[in-house]
This record gives structure tokens, sequence and C-alpha cells, in this order.
């Protein structure tokens, strides 16, 4: 979904180095207003590459609010600090994602507690998520309207951490929508057993 990971300019760079530089250095300095500049271009950046839409829904990001258009760190800050800058390990989500995902665990063999590996993992099979940057979302999962279905284990996943059937958990499945559901599986001749 992500082909283009953001590249840091330089005042960004030595932002980052400042932080990273600093004492009390971990997962809460994310927040500190010194990389308010850097919060805003990653923002801005992924944003236009996943052209305004969350890449765990498929919803609409805000064009304009920071509130509307979070970002994101795949591999949780709080658990991975040493990714917190890591341009394949950032992406901008919908809050609703944002919130349901928080710190879960993305990596399929996660790290022994308190070794993070230097380099961050490329390959996409060390991720339980649908990752942006390497997976390719319609083959993990498939959404029509509110309704998502997972396709794969990443698909399954996902749609567990992110909480893809909040809308259904929320409003329940109207009459008109389990008949479609039904006759689409007599349709396809799905069985029982």
């Amino acid at each position: 979904m992500i082909d283009e990971p953001v590249a840091f300019s330089a005042d960004a760079l030595n932002r980052i180095d400042a932080i990273r530089a600093h004492p009390q250095y971990d997962h809460t300095k994310w927040s500190d207003a010194s990389l308010e500049p850097v919060r805003v271009d990653v923002r801005d950046h992924y944003r236009r590459v996943q052209r305004f839409v969350c890449p765990y829904c498929l919803n609409l990001l805000s064009v304009r609010s920071a509130a509307g258009s979070t970002v994101e760190h795949i591999a949780p800050k709080a658990t991975y600090v040493g990714y917190m800058f890591e341009p394949l390990n950032l992406c901008v989500c919908c809050p609703d994602c944002n919130e349901y995902k928080r710190n879960r665990e993305v990596h399929v063999d996660p790290p022994v507690k308190g070794y993070v590996p230097v380099n961050y993992p490329s390959d996409p099979k060390k991720f339980r998520i649908v990752h942006p940057h390497f997976d390719e979302y319609s083959k993990h999962i498939r959404r029509a309207g509110i309704l998502y279905i997972p396709l794969s284990e990443k698909g399954s996943y996902t749609f567990y951490v992110c909480h893809l059937g909040r809308y259904i958990s929320e409003f329940g499945v109207t009459d008109a929508m389990f008949n479609d559901l039904n006759a689409v599986m007599q349709r396809h001749r799905f069985h029982e057993g």
C-alpha cells in the first residue's frame, strides 16, 4: 500500500538525534514539543502517499486535522523504541484503528524481552499484521461497506487488533444485510460441515 517511505530532512534528523541523546530517551519522547515539525512532516507525507486512506480499515483520513490522521507506529514504539523513527515502521491511520491497535504485538516471533534487533525486519512474513509497507491489503482482507472479511491469518489478526468488526458490533446486522449475505452464500453454494 505504501511504496514511498518518508525521507527525513536534515532538520528532522538533527531533531531526532537530539531526542535520542536525551538521558531519559524512551517512547514518550515522541510527544516532545521539539519533534512537532517531524510529526507534521511524517503525517503530511503519509497522508499524501496513502491517498488519505487508513491502511487498516480503508476509511478516509482527515485532510487537515492531526487528530483525524494519527501517526501510527506499526510495531509499537513502547515496545520497539529503536524503531520509533524508522520510516518503514511509520504510517498514518484513523483514530479508531490507532486506539484499538494500541500496543498490540505485530511480530510473528516477538523478540526476547529487552532485546530488539537493530535492523527493522523487511520480510513481510515477520509480521502478523497486514503491514502497510509490505503487504497487499486485498490479499488479506476484503471489504464491502462496513463488512470486512479476513482472507488470511494476517487478515484475521488485523481484523482482530483493529476491531474491524466495530460497526457490526456497534450497530448490529440489519435484516437486509443478513438476507444479502444468505443470498450470496446460497448463490455460491457454501455448505456447512
